[in-house]
């Protein structure tokens, strides 16, 4: 270009070309038809429409020409663009910038030139549109204005061009960042509310496709109520009146199913001012609405449990001022508990120590630090006892706090005892006992290991026994050995810090009884060597017990109302909406499609004698400001019977004291109801009873004199069996002759031979209920009197392991017990005959139970499995028991 444009307005000019990306595209009709009038206009035959770049010129159009491109340095339009709008040269050969031009003085010879600028809206010249001849030529007004013209109309169409290409852009960058917001569904209507754009993020979030939904009505997903009350209409009134209408509420997928939204709805207008359609924007809010209902349940159960904790509980705002005490507060201080809100603690503290509790509370306050203190407090007696007060901060999101919580732990029994250990030194000794902590004392010099008795308590061990390192490696947990192994080897190991900290469990071989114990101590080190590990353990069974508590909580919680076969219910007083558990079903035989879930059909199904006064009752206490009801009544079930129910409940209430909901649990009683008939039923069971074992006693008295020689050996054989059944039947008559734990009947049935040896015969399993048999007490019996005579409790160092369970295989469960002997006299070679004892065992359970009798003589001593139907072992129930 001319040195005269300086850079800056070239550097311009070029990027106003560029915005209309027409260099080097193809000819087009508009543009070759606006070349082909001005050739016309000004009869001339050359005509061109020139984009003047960066040291060329671009032909958008050309009549005459035959080329798309020249250079720019013989260019005429050059001079054009230095022109405000027009440059009109009649003879080159006549005009001082072309005479020496190579396209005037050699071919093609041009003499004539006339081009009118193309300029931009901001001023910049981009070309021209321009006409040539090979001869001098004059140009009217009438053909001036007209290439003006012209000039103007290409720059129209370059501008429209510019215009169209911008709005396809914007529109493809809209669609993509529309179809980019997969979180959000994005609708468009027409003003009528038919569906005109569906983004990916709707087809995602409602389930149709746009090609489903566009020209549907935009209610299509809204539920049938909204639908019912016109709510898009209303939504479309709200847009247009105030901008946008926002709402939170219910809306349909495609498969039917409902979702909670929060939505926006916007008008679309023109220029103008009129509406011409809407833009709606759904974000599902489904699981933040439920997380927000989880999280309220939540706070009403943390609610309960502080109104039921038996220590002080309560919250501060962010300057310091109770807001809010738990009842233990009141109940302790005698203050009326409507004084909540102005709890003034100055008026329980001690007088001796009003002053640094205000400036210990006012510090933390100040600083935004816990606070701790001890210091007494009155009783509603009149009486001071200590406390320990704790509390936290709790903090915003900006760091800031927000508001306290604090607890007052009655702690007067330990201060007690803090004061009684400054006085003497066994006073000591027995704080550490007080604080259940127990001492150890490596000497790893003379191998020799102490414990105190506390610490060998958490191993299951007497204040006497002896420890070393075996004994410690036996009674650790075996899923933990490794750990406490490896932690030891860390704390003795020079390289380290030499401190001991692990937490394992402990388990007693004698009774299986497991403990948690957390044991800390410190490695003394002399010249690199390990010489002593010192520390202490402490039983942290509850804390671990607690911990896997609020573990399980949620999920107890949520698995007890399946769980328990009485009928939980759970009634939203404002609705009328009533829930069940499973029991409702299982005790009762509603199916739950068949329940409808109202107060009102509880209230139809329980007796019509009992109706008018149950419903009395409860309402009572809705109605009223207690918060516990109970009442007995019968309950239709499915089959049309009647249950005997004890029903309890239990109101919550609002702030105001309004009834909002109500839980309960119906109990069956069904069966206390029962007692009476059963009482009567009760002599001619004894009847049976009595009948059975005059049989079992003729039985036993015709094996024991048939087999045995001597009058003495009969005599005994046949006193200690009977002496059996006779135990058996005082645990089955102290179960009123229905049922009784086994653990119970083993212990009765072993007694005899436990003596000295109680601890070598070790009986486990659940607990079961056995019904009035004396199957199992008697072949016990048998048992343990062969062990004593012949196998292992005939040996000091023998033992006996009972084991016994329930197996849930096939159709239905059984009853299994075995019998298991070590070290005892080895058993050589199996019996050549089968003794009467074994013979009275297989009979009995057989012929009594149905059960299975299987011996194995083994090597190590004998192992006596008997097996039989769990129905068949249990009190049969209604009217089999007078059978």
């Amino acid at each position: 270009m001319d040195p005269s444009r300086n850079s800056a307005d070239e550097n311009a000019r070029l990027r106003a070309l560029d915005s209309y990306r027409l260099l080097d595209t193809p000819r087009e009709q508009d543009f070759d038809e606006i070349a082909e009038a001005a050739a016309e206009l000004c009869e001339t035959p050359i005509a061109v429409v020139n984009l003047v770049g960066d040291g060329r010129q671009f032909f958008k159009a050309e009549v005459g020409l035959g080329v798309r491109e020249t250079p720019l340095e013989s260019s005429f339009c050059r001079q054009a663009l230095l022109q405000e709008d027009f440059l009109y040269v009649p003879d080159a050969t006549r005009d001082a910038r072309f005479d020496c031009n190579p396209l005037v003085r050699g071919e093609p010879g041009l003499r004539f030139y006339a081009g009118a600028l193309l300029k931009t809206a901001e001023g910049h010249p981009v070309g021209t549109v321009c006409v040539l001849d090979t001869k001098p030529h004059l140009l009217t007004e009438r053909q001036r204005k007209g290439l003006m013209r012209l000039a103007r109309q290409a720059m129209a169409q370059m501008e429209l061009r510019r215009s169209l290409r911008e709005q396809a852009e914007q529109r493809l960058l809209h669609e993509r960042i529309l179809d980019s917001a997969l979180d959000y569904a994005i609708i468009a209507t027409d003003a009528e509310g038919r569906i005109t754009r569906w983004n990916a993020g709707a087809e995602r979030i409602l389930g149709w496709t746009e090609a489903e939904m566009l020209g549907q009505p935009a209610d299509t997903f809204f539920t049938p109520e909204d639908r019912e009350r016109r709510r898009t209409g209303t939504e479309m009134r709200l847009a247009c009146e105030f901008g946008a209408g926002d709402d939170e509420r219910w809306h349909l997928r495609k498969d039917g199913t409902r979702f909670w939204a929060s939505g926006e709805m916007m008008p679309l207008r023109t220029e103008a001012g009129q509406t011409v359609g809407f833009i709606k924007i759904l974000r599902d809010r489904t699981d933040q609405r439920e997380a927000s209902a989880a999280l309220e349940a939540s706070e009403l159960r943390y609610r309960s449990l502080v109104e039921v904790s038996p220590q002080v509980v309560w919250f501060g705002d962010a300057g310091g001022t109770v807001t809010y005490c738990n009842a233990y507060w009141y109940e302790y201080t005698g203050q009326p508990q409507d004084e909540a809100g102005r709890v003034d603690w100055g008026e329980a503290i001690h007088p001796d120590h009003l002053e640094p509790v205000r400036a210990a509370w006012a510090a933390a306050v100040a600083s935004g630090k816990p606070y701790e203190i001890e210091f007494p407090l009155r009783g509603s007696d009149g009486r001071y006892r200590w406390f320990l007060s704790r509390a936290r901060p709790v903090m915003n999101e900006a760091g800031a706090v927000a508001s306290w919580i604090g607890t007052s732990l009655d702690i007067h029994d330990r201060r007690l005892a803090e004061d009684g250990l400054l006085r003497t030194r066994e006073q000591l000794r027995l704080a550490v006992d007080a604080t259940a902590t127990g001492i150890f004392d490596y000497d790893l010099v003379a191998d020799d290991l102490v414990w105190d008795a506390r610490t060998k308590s958490f191993f299951g061990l007497g204040p006497d026994a002896h420890v070393d390192l075996a004994v410690y490696l036996v009674r650790v947990h075996p899923a933990d050995r490794d750990l406490a192994t490896e932690a030891v080897k860390a704390a003795l190991d020079p390289a380290g810090s030499g401190t001991y900290d692990v937490s394992y469990r402990t388990v007693a071989p004698e009774d299986g009884t497991e403990r948690w114990v957390s044991a800390k101590g410190q490695t003394l080190f002399e010249n690199g060597r390990a010489i002593r590990l010192i520390g202490t353990a402490r039983d942290i069974t509850a804390d671990k017990r607690a911990e896997e508590a609020v573990r399980e909580a949620e999920e107890r919680y949520r698995l007890a109302a399946r769980a328990t076969n009485d009928a939980i219910w759970d009634w939203d007083l404002a609705t009328n909406h009533v829930l069940w558990n499973e029991a409702l079903h299982t005790a009762h035989g509603h199916a739950s499609d068949a329940v409808e879930p109202t107060g009102d059909w509880w209230i139809a199904h329980i007796h019509p004698d009992d109706r008018t006064r149950v419903d009395r009752s409860i309402h009572a206490v809705i109605d009223g400001t207690g918060t516990g009801w109970m009442d007995e009544y019968r309950f239709r079930r499915a089959d049309g019977t009647y249950a005997d129910i004890l029903d309890r409940g239990n109101v919550i209430r609002d702030r105001d004291g309004k009834a909002v909901r109500m839980i309960g649990a119906m109990f069956d009683i069904s069966e206390r109801k029962r007692a009476e008939e059963h009482q009567r039923l009760l002599t001619g069971e004894l009847q049976h009873r009595v009948k059975n074992t005059l049989a079992m006693v003729q039985a036993i008295a015709a094996q024991t004199f048939r087999n045995v020689d001597g009058a003495e050996v009969a005599h005994e054989a046949f006193s200690a069996r009977l002496i059996s059944l006779g135990r058996a039947h005082d645990i089955l008559t102290q179960a009123n002759w229905t049922e009784a734990p086994i653990a119970e009947v083993v212990e009765e049935a072993l007694s005899v031979h436990r003596g000295s040896a109680a601890s070598r015969i070790r009986a486990s399993g659940p607990d079961v209920p056995l019904s009035a048999k004396a199957a199992l007490a008697l072949s016990l019996h048998e048992l343990a009197t062969n062990a004593a005579k012949y196998g292992a409790l005939s040996a000091e160092g023998g033992s006996v392991d009972l084991r016994w369970h329930v197996v849930h295989e096939g159709g239905a469960p059984r009853f299994s017990l075995t019998w298991i002997e070590q070290g005892g006299p080895p058993i050589l070679a199996q019996p050549t005959r089968r003794g009467f004892g074994s013979r009275l065992i297989e009979r009995s359970f057989a012929s009594e139970v149905g059960g299975e009798v299987r011996l194995t003589y083994a090597p190590t001593g004998l192992t006596c499995r008997l097996e039989a139907p769990l129905a068949a072992m249990q009190e049969a129930r209604g009217d089999e028991a007078a059978a």
